[in-house]
């Protein structure tokens, strides 16, 4: 993550507090007179109304209404000054970012912009890569690898401007670039080469924080028995040779009668990606 999403997600998170207070601010929660106390007394709790006078009343099993009134308006002027604080924080955070420029009004505290700025002569013998997570991504993405010939019959185009096999796959394609998570399309991969055992899966992806590589399968016809049959004996493959699901691959499946779930995507890419 670079300084600028970093930015922009304590920016979101300061309009989530803005948004969550102004939600609190229009119920009647807050208008409500009093407020609640509970002592434990001989072992059972008991609670009280303080008046804004000071004085307290009891308050008996027979005004759960009213108990369960104070108990939840507790909770909601608690959290509105958690909020209030905490979107505080945010603001701040951002504005520190945001005004640490020099005289020359560019950002001396990004370091994604420290290679750009090295004379040309300096950066050829360079490799940010080594340094920082967006520089590496960027030169594992460049990098050239080896893939399924056959790409060119395939009629579904990605934003990225590839073919791919299905709708799903371009769905996935998609949703995985917005992430911004680097990835290849159907590379060839030796899972053992010593034995010629080569895969290509449908997207290899690359954990920019972690800089770890996971396969992703999406077995899009397990509906189809002929589909299902050849696609158990390939994630046997990749048990064989060690890769397992949540450590090194990772899976989506759909049927007809069970199509494609975005969500389930966005949770995968959240989870093991970000």
């Amino acid at each position: 993550m670079n300084k600028n999403e970093i930015m922009k997600t304590l920016a979101d998170r300061s309009r989530e507090l803005d948004r969550l207070m102004k939600n609190i601010d229009r119920t009647d929660l807050l208008s409500i007179d009093g407020e609640v106390r509970c002592k434990t007394q001989h072992g059972q709790v008991r609670f009280f109304l303080r008046k804004e006078d000071g004085t307290f009343h009891y308050l008996g099993t027979d005004e759960k209404s009213r108990i369960g009134s104070l108990c939840t308006k507790s909770y909601a002027v608690r959290l509105r000054k958690a909020a209030e604080r905490e979107k505080k924080q945010m603001d701040e955070c951002v504005a520190t970012l945001a005004s640490a420029c020099g005289r020359s009004g560019e950002d001396l505290a990004d370091i994604d912009l420290v290679y750009g700025r090295l004379p040309e002569a300096v950066r050829k013998y360079v490799n940010p890569s080594v340094v920082t997570d967006d520089g590496f991504a960027r030169k594992w993405q460049e990098e050239k690898y080896e893939n399924r010939w056959m790409k060119s019959t395939y009629s579904f185009k990605t934003r990225r401007g590839e073919k791919v096999r299905s709708k799903s796959e371009c769905i996935i394609a998609n949703m995985l670039d917005a992430a911004g998570v680097p990835y290849r399309y159907e590379e060839i991969v030796p899972l053992n080469a010593m034995f010629g055992v080569f895969l290509h899966p449908d997207f290899t992806v690359l954990n920019k924080r972690t800089r770890k590589v996971y396969y992703w399968e999406h077995f899009g016809r397990m509906g189809d028995p002929e589909y299902a049959a050849h696609a158990l004996p390939r994630i046997s493959e990749y048990l064989n040779f060690g890769f397992f699901p949540g450590k090194d691959l990772l899976m989506t499946f759909e049927s007809l009668e069970c199509p494609l779930n975005t969500t389930d995507v966005e949770r995968m890419i959240e989870e093991y990606l970000i």
